[in-house]
């Protein structure tokens, strides 16, 4: 689902959250009304007033400037009358207070002040169902990034490499779209740190606002075979618009005779033609990758000028974590 699906969805979602919490106002100003003899003769009163009010100044038979004097005082009058009850009735003030979910945006999901954007609400809401919607791990962004994991034995150490591998993806997360170069490729044996920077750049990215695709490398021989057999390029659509797309793991994936080749490069070639942002994780050394996937493929991930390579070296720091295999690192 993309990002604009998203919205549309919460947007839904806000709407029908309005809808509930004004069903739950109704009843709560029902059941102060029932506990306070004339209360509600004295809010009836006074939207009627405001509504009188609203109606001279939007539709007026005549036009009467003084039509509407007065009606501040009659409003506050009502507030005090109502207030009265309310506090003769052992209640407090805020009784018949509106119920929102969030009082900020009133459940509407957007703020007008000073121009029309989207409230925290909604922006965390819309950011947690993009990380899942990709399905990135949650504590894989460079809040978490553990320095100590990496050996430090001098000057060219490992710590000191991923010191600079974290540096330079976090600046691409931060300045993107108007970074260095548009591509990364990331290369070096498992359980270096290349997963954690991917997830961690497409966290950042995601919550700024932009739209990312993450896909490992055997799911995206899945939707290639899919493309090639039911000759249906839309499979493709998401990969070749997205603003952002990370492949992780480049390598793992079979290799399938007049597929992964050939659609991986018209994949990268179309995204570089259209100057879309691509980032790469691979196992495999830079002669390695040559062999498997050609030249055609390599001197798009080799070019300096649209491609930084990031190299992981040093010792596998799942050990370290606990872990026993898989890609999290």
């Amino acid at each position: 689902m993309t990002r604009d699906e998203l919205v549309l969805r919460l947007q839904r979602e806000y709407a029908d959250r309005r809808e509930e919490n004004l069903r739950l106002y109704d009843e709560k100003v029902a059941a102060v009304c029932e506990h306070c003899p004339g209360l509600k003769t004295l809010i009836d009163a006074r939207h009627a007033a405001l509504m009188g009010g609203l109606r001279n100044a939007m539709y007026p038979e005549k036009k009467d400037p003084q039509a509407n004097v007065g009606l501040s005082a009659t409003l506050v009058d009502f507030n005090e009358k109502i207030a009265h009850t309310l506090a003769k009735n052992g209640l407090a003030a805020d009784a018949l207070a509106p119920v929102y979910t969030c009082a900020l945006c009133r459940d509407e999901g957007y703020v007008y002040d000073p121009s029309r954007h989207m409230c925290l609400c909604f922006e965390t809401e819309l950011n947690q169902r993009m990380l899942t919607e990709l399905g990135l791990r949650q504590d894989q962004t460079f809040e978490n990034f553990r320095e100590d994991l990496f050996e430090n034995d001098g000057s060219a150490s490992q710590r000191s490499l991923m010191r600079r591998n974290y540096d330079i993806c976090k600046r691409y997360a931060d300045t993107y779209p108007d970074t260095d170069v548009p591509d990364l490729l990331f290369t070096g044996m498992s359980g270096l740190g290349k997963t954690f920077l991917l997830q961690a750049i497409a966290h950042r990215v995601t919550e700024r606002g932009y739209g990312v695709q993450y896909i490992s490398a055997y799911s995206l021989l899945d939707v290639m075979r899919k493309a090639y057999f039911e000759n249906n390029s839309e499979r493709l659509r998401p990969l070749m618009d997205a603003q952002l797309l990370l492949i992780d793991d480049l390598g793992t994936e079979p290799l399938m005779e007049n597929i992964t080749v050939t659609q991986l490069f018209n994949l990268l070639n179309e995204r570089q033609n259209a100057q879309l942002h691509t980032i790469i994780s691979t196992n495999l050394s830079i002669p390695e990758l040559k062999t498997r996937y050609t030249e055609r493929i390599t001197s798009r991930l080799l070019d300096e000028r649209r491609c930084k390579i990031l190299k992981f070296i040093g010792k596998d720091i799942r050990e370290k974590l606990g872990k026993t295999g898989g890609s999290d690192a």
